[in-house]
């Protein structure tokens, strides 16, 4: 039992089956052509937007609080000690009062 390695009619036999590769070579060419020729689609959705007039509101900084309190239970507002409970109080009270409340630190 052997195999057969080439035709068992000689060499000079003519090829019967069709050379592909010049096919194959085309049709990528025509294929690269072709996806680069496409154009790029795009999905944008149109909206018709209201235009803002208005200019944005002005950012204001709120005021800083510096409230420590000292080593013999001092307070102290804004680096100024504080003589008493009362006037802690009120301090508290003009902050909650204002429009932008100060942060504190």
């Amino acid at each position: 039992m052997s195999m057969s390695v080439g035709s068992e009619s000689g060499a000079d036999d003519v090829m019967v089956e069709m050379n592909t590769t010049p096919l194959i070579d085309v049709m990528l060419v025509l294929l690269v052509m072709l996806i680069v020729t496409i154009p790029i689609q795009t999905h944008a959705v149109k909206l018709d937007l209201p235009i803002n007039n208005t200019p944005p509101p002005q950012d204001v900084m709120p005021e800083i609080v510096n409230l420590e309190i000292d080593f013999d239970g001092t307070p102290i507002w804004n680096g100024t000690p504080v003589s008493s409970m009362a006037q802690l109080d009120r301090y508290f009270q003009e902050s909650a009062a204002k429009p932008t409340q100060p942060k504190s630190t």
